[in-house]
């Protein structure tokens, strides 16, 4: 009598599959095409960034800006070197790898060579958990400039208390959000729709009470948009009535300018909510629309990385040179 030989394992995802192991990666295709894009506007944006952190540098020991406020948008621009600028920049090199670099190709025959795991779970882990500190950033933004119109008096005592106990809050928070994948390991899939062969995105499965990440996605992108676009409402309500109130001759154009520049500034930081709801809708309508929303996602995210401080650094008045002025004095001579 034969033993039956047991029956193999299903792997989920491209893992184990020949025709994924052998796969050739090449650099002439849309993914890959799609890679390279990034390199015309993130050098600059990087540049800018850093001329932002350093300008912070110099208002720290001159304080002679909004320091807390200045420092809220530079952490907001880096997590997009400071902390706004840390975020972007951060979340551009997670998204990079995790979107970008998957779908090119770069990684297919490695990931079908091995078995799903926890490896895999760290960058896709990393890059929601930075996902969504970003979304608390532009919310941050925005309640530090009303404070600043409520309470102009005391408003650096006030946002500097704001920003000290906000960011412990916004690098805790991502946690309630990713819990459920502490108990999850990653694989590899095809992505399908617009991306050829071999472009692969990743999955997860076992995570803690089948908890799935989209739930949270929509939840946290419906919610800290709405707010924040309540926050610039008013702000432009609020920039209404300033301009409103004060006559030409009595308001500072360079402190007016100033606050032009911030209000752009915070209603260019929303733009991280979009390629968040597009993923979030295009899931719920099924069928490839995901896949065209994944692809147009990292495009989505750049939009906040460079727009935000492409604007703030454009239109705010200390990022212009001043002006010298050279008193010329004429002396007569005159022979008595």
């Amino acid at each position: 009598m034969s033993i039956p030989s047991p029956s193999p394992i299903l792997l989920p995802g491209i893992h184990k599959n020949e025709s994924y192991i052998n796969f050739e990666f090449s650099f002439f295709t849309l993914p890959m095409t799609l890679l390279v894009i990034p390199i015309f506007y993130m050098p600059i944006t990087i540049i800018i960034i850093l001329r932002i952190f350093v300008k912070l540098l110099y208002a720290v020991k001159d304080k002679n800006v909004n320091v807390p406020l200045f420092s809220a948008i530079c952490i907001s621009h880096f997590m997009n070197i400071q902390q706004i600028n840390f975020q972007c920049l951060l979340f551009f090199i997670c998204d990079f790898f995790f979107v970008r670099l998957m779908t090119s190709g770069v990684f297919t025959s490695w990931c079908a060579s091995v078995f799903p795991n926890r490896y895999l779970l760290i960058l896709y882990g990393t890059t929601y958990y930075v996902n969504y500190a970003n979304m608390l950033f532009p919310f941050l933004v925005s309640t530090m400039r009303l404070i600043l119109f409520a309470y102009p008096q005391n408003q650096a005592k006030i946002n500097g208390t704001i920003l000290h106990v906000a960011l412990p809050i916004i690098f805790i928070y991502p946690l309630f959000n990713t819990f459920f994948l502490f108990t999850a390991e990653c694989y590899c899939v095809q992505a399908h729709g617009p991306f050829p062969f071999g472009s692969i995105i990743l999955g997860f499965q076992g995570s803690l009470f089948g908890l799935r990440n989209s739930y949270f996605l929509l939840f946290n992108t419906i919610f800290w948009m709405s707010s924040c676009l309540i926050n610039n409402s008013i702000l432009l309500v609020k920039l209404f009535q300033l301009k409103k109130s004060l006559s030409l001759h009595a308001r500072s154009q360079k402190s007016y300018k100033a606050e032009v520049s911030l209000t752009f500034t915070t209603f260019s930081m929303i733009f991280s909510y979009l390629s968040n709801s597009m993923i979030v809708i295009t899931a719920q309508l099924g069928g490839d629309w995901t896949y065209y929303a994944i692809m147009l996602r990292p495009y989505g995210n750049d939009l906040e990385t460079c727009v935000s401080p492409w604007v703030f650094y454009l239109t705010h008045p200390i990022f212009r040179r001043k002006k010298s002025t050279i008193r010329v004095v004429h002396h007569d001579n005159i022979d008595s």
